[in-house]
């Protein structure tokens, strides 16, 4: 399959279009199980929003994590952003796969805005799993921890989003360069391929283009592809927010 590009597929089709233990990480915000509604301008209609118990749940989400688990190198990444029964269905699916659950983030939104007779959304939820067969990549310089699993960084304005659950480069910057191999002509790896098969208005696919990843991404949405597309070839007009960490009551930028 062509890297570096956007199909309008299903997760399923894509990752099940790849060769076995071809990618490096799939890194991705997958649908909420919700509607959200209207967005920017045009209409969003989660394609899971008919799920209506957690079997049908499992069943749809099962042969995308299956899929993940074949196409990943010994090594790669799968990892999930998201919160509520999205979460909870792919950890137990990941785990149930046999991916091994690495590290739980939790992602503070330092801008929000409360909700009518609701509470504010400033909080999000990253979940990291790593395929058996060789070490994960970790690329933390020296250190061979990071002391903290709590990432603070900006939301996008609501004015500026494109998609409902879009998140900010930043993010997604410190996830791939963080998770991912680089090009290493000394040790002979080629950067690794990073998939988001529920890619929306593309911020991993961005990502992996300024970090110096391939990439392949897919949505049901055409408009969405089509945007994403757009995206990633200006993205030198994104600029990231720093991202940090929460460490001992004091924020350190990464």
């Amino acid at each position: 399959m062509v890297r570096d590009t956007v199909i309008n597929c299903s997760a399923e089709d894509l990752l099940s279009a790849l060769d076995d233990a071809t990618v490096g990480a799939v890194i991705t915000d997958p649908p909420f199980f919700i509607s959200t509604g209207r967005s920017g301008g045009g209409e969003f209609s989660d394609p899971w929003s008919r799920v209506s118990n957690l079997q049908e749940a499992l069943d749809e989400v099962r042969p995308v994590v299956d899929h993940s688990l074949r196409v990943l190198r010994a090594g790669g990444a799968l990892v999930v952003m998201g919160q509520g029964i999205c979460t909870t269905v792919w950890d137990f699916l990941a785990r149930s796969a046999g991916l091994n659950w690495m590290a739980e983030l939790t992602v503070l939104w330092n801008t929000g805005k409360p909700r009518s007779q609701n509470f504010g959304s400033l909080h999000t939820h990253v979940n990291w799993y790593s395929k058996p067969g060789a070490k994960h990549t970790f690329n933390s310089g020296e250190q061979r921890s990071i002391y903290s699993n709590v990432l603070v960084c900006k939301k996008v304005p609501l004015a500026e989003r494109r998609h409902p659950s879009e998140k900010p480069v930043g993010l997604t910057n410190f996830l791939v360069s963080l998770l991912t191999r680089e090009e290493n002509p000394g040790m002979g790896t080629e950067a690794d391929l990073i998939v988001d098969p529920f890619c929306g208005y593309g911020s991993t696919l961005v990502s992996a283009e300024m970090c110096e990843r391939h990439w392949l991404g897919s949505d049901l949405n055409p408009t969405y592809c089509s945007e994403a597309r757009e995206r990633v070839e200006h993205h030198e007009l994104e600029h990231p927010d720093p991202v940090h960490l929460w460490v001992n009551g004091k924020l350190i930028e990464v």
